[in-house]
């Protein structure tokens, strides 16, 4: 039907694009999903392996996850928002390797895609050991590091959307030997500025190195507002815990997650918190 015709009664009333208006649709189309690249998350190997799926039934996992997420949610978007600057950018890190940091920051990133309000998106920032799209079944990619050296990449390069709607990742990409030059360029001040400011809505989770066993870890902290320390419970020595929360800037609101520690309830029942797989 012509565009400029008006419906008449008991009409209604179609457009009908022409062929070059057709053809700058399925450009549009092409061009968009062209920008910004999709992964398949397999949820029966992510529950299996200890994530949060969309899929799992209600659980002491998911429950704890819960809880972790609405002191951080609320540093961002809540009452705390105004104490918290960029609150929206949130560093999961640890004082050593093997502390389970990686699969905390996946299942944080996991439970707060259940939001109903705001999108996530979950970085790799250990670009010396980057393991989140290993754990997640997922094919290496280009990622942040590549974008950091490549003037000519766009953010878009290096996002994946996947089949949770409210969940993007984006890969460590490449190993450089100038890791900690890279995360401390105008680049990634940039970037963070845009990731923080762009979508009002968003949460930025970085999946950071140990804080005792890099610089890139200490970088990352000043940029953002928000940090969670993993410790391993009955192994991570105290002195080693309290040295990197020294090396943490003081005006930084962090949250301690403790993790592998074995409990008994009120109903003398045992259970295992969470641990990383």
């Amino acid at each position: 039907m012509d565009k400029n015709k008006s419906a008449q009664p008991g009409e209604s009333l179609t457009f009908v694009p022409t062929l070059g208006e057709q053809e700058m649709m399925q450009f549009k189309r092409k061009f968009l999903s062209s920008k910004v690249g999709h992964k398949q998350l397999n949820f029966a190997e992510m529950e299996r392996a200890g994530f949060i799926t969309p899929e799992m039934p209600r659980g002491q996992l998911s429950e704890e996850f819960r809880q972790i997420k609405r002191p951080l949610i609320n540093n961002a978007f809540g009452s705390s928002s105004s104490l918290v600057e960029r609150g929206n950018l949130i560093m999961v890190s640890s004082a050593l390797a093997g502390e389970g940091k990686t699969y905390t920051a996946i299942n944080l990133a996991l439970s707060m895609a259940h939001e109903m309000d705001h999108t996530v998106l979950l970085v790799d920032a250990d670009v010396l050991r980057p393991t989140i799209f290993k754990k997640l079944g997922l094919s290496k990619e280009l990622g942040l590091a590549d974008y950091l050296r490549d003037p000519t990449m766009t953010v878009a390069d290096v996002m994946y959307r996947t089949n949770i709607s409210d969940l993007v990742l984006m890969p460590a990409g490449g190993y450089s030997a100038q890791s900690v030059e890279l995360l401390a360029s105008s680049r990634m001040t940039q970037l963070i500025t845009e990731l923080a400011e762009r979508y009002p809505d968003r949460i930025v989770i970085f999946d950071a190195p140990p804080l005792l066993l890099s610089n890139e870890a200490k970088i990352l902290a000043e940029m953002v507002g928000q940090i969670v320390m993993v410790v391993e419970a009955a192994k991570t020595p105290q002195g080693q815990v309290l040295e990197a929360l020294d090396d943490l800037i003081r005006d930084k609101s962090v949250c301690m997650v403790l993790n592998k520690c074995s409990f008994i309830d009120s109903s003398g029942g045992y259970y295992q918190q969470y641990s990383a797989k």
